[in-house]
């Protein structure tokens, strides 16, 4: 199974990026099977978020983790031949740990996930963000807006650590931006 990640703050464009990129690999692939998945993935989790608001990184990065467990099973029972994640594991990562929760602790929960072939960090300055968020986001809480920048420097120091994380200027036109994530991509199958 092939696994790439989408990231980038809100905004970026990840689930629109994310809906092209299935529809392209499934006109060149057709007998692949590819899912396009979100996080986060289960309702419960996502309900017991909401509740919480955006204060506690532990409990929230936990919370993220569990789901993303739950959601990783799902994928595994489905076996697709791609499968393109609206948010993984470096969103737990560049989100909390812009809460003050240490860096190392929330890695080492993630620790047990596997590692996507590829990351597409969708970078956005938060200004720009905030202008596109949608107002129906159910986790829009102000703490996690007055934070966007921060999470944004989090995202690129991650990529600065990663050589399989590619970033992508998602100012740019929405098809050139398309245009970059498909490249990126087909080298997987190259």
């Amino acid at each position: 199974m092939l696994m790439i990640a989408l990231e980038g703050i809100d905004g970026s464009g990840k689930s629109s990026i994310g809906k092209e990129l299935q529809k392209y690999l499934q006109n060149k692939y057709k007998n692949k099977k590819i899912l396009l998945t979100y996080e986060p993935f289960t309702s419960e989790i996502t309900t017991l978020i909401q509740n919480l608001g955006w204060k506690d990184g532990i409990s929230l990065t936990l919370l993220f983790s569990a789901d993303r467990a739950i959601h990783l099973n799902w994928i595994k029972q489905n076996n697709p031949d791609i499968v393109i994640m609206d948010r993984y594991y470096l969103s737990t990562i560049a989100y909390q740990s812009s809460l003050g929760v240490k860096k190392e602790w929330i890695i080492n929960v993630n620790s047990f996930f596997p590692k996507p072939d590829l990351t597409i960090l969708l970078d956005l300055p938060s200004e720009i963000a905030i202008k596109r968020i949608n107002k129906t986001d159910k986790f829009n809480f102000s703490e996690k807006i007055q934070l966007l920048e921060k999470v944004r420097h989090n995202y690129l120091e991650l990529a600065k650590e990663d050589k399989n994380i590619k970033i992508i200027d998602a100012t740019k036109e929405f098809n050139t931006v398309l245009k970059e994530a498909i490249m990126n991509v087909e080298k997987l199958f190259s």
